[in-house]
């Protein structure tokens, strides 16, 4: 992720403020260690509570809910990220999209991921021995799909897994963001995209 952000001419400062989209045990906002203000959230409050256990100071945390509303004043991060959030949102994906455009900087960054059809290649090849890769082989939909989709989702919860036409993504995106960088396997087997609100 900061090398993708570095290339985009991003870095983080000491008045920067960064926000952990989805952090869950705050494994990648451990990380952050030159912003003066760091957040995580999640819909998991087990997850938030043993990060406030254990991460707190110096980092805050904030449970959330799976409806597009966040705790925090209009343009209020420089960066955000959302590690494998995205390959779980399905209806909510532009509402989410927005609520985030709403508390990040302009000039900011958004680091997030999804499961594209490189992805999925990756799942059924060099993966193929993961859980994913495992509950996406068994599942006939996903079977059948043969590519030819520009969102599907198998599951309709927290716990769904969603793949994108990489294209049809960027459409997306480009209503509400400048699409900066999008790589394959920034993310494990996830396509990383780079957004930036203008």
């Amino acid at each position: 992720m900061f090398k993708l952000l570095d290339e985009t001419r991003f870095a983080l400062s000491e008045t920067s403020r960064v926000l952990d989209f989805g952090c869950g045990g705050g494994r990648m906002l451990r990380n952050i260690r030159n912003a003066c203000e760091a957040w995580g959230t999640d819909i998991s409050a087990d997850h938030v509570y043993w990060c406030k256990q254990n991460l707190s100071p110096p980092f805050k945390f904030a449970t959330t809910t799976s409806l597009p509303h966040l705790p925090f004043e209009d343009r209020y991060f420089d960066l955000i990220y959302c590690g494998s959030v995205f390959t779980h949102i399905d209806d909510m994906t532009e509402a989410w999209l927005l609520e985030l455009r709403r508390v990040l900087m302009v000039g900011g960054r958004i680091f997030l991921s999804i499961h594209d059809h490189h992805s999925m290649k990756l799942i059924e090849n060099e993966y193929r021995d993961s859980f994913l890769a495992r509950k996406m082989l068994d599942n006939d939909y996903y079977k059948n799909a043969d590519r030819n989709f520009n969102m599907m989702s198998i599951g309709r919860d927290t716990n769904s897994q969603v793949f994108y036409d990489r294209d049809y993504f960027r459409s997306l995106l480009s209503q509400f963001f400048e699409v900066q960088a999008i790589v394959p396997e920034a993310y494990g087997y996830q396509t990383g995209i780079i957004i930036t609100k203008y």
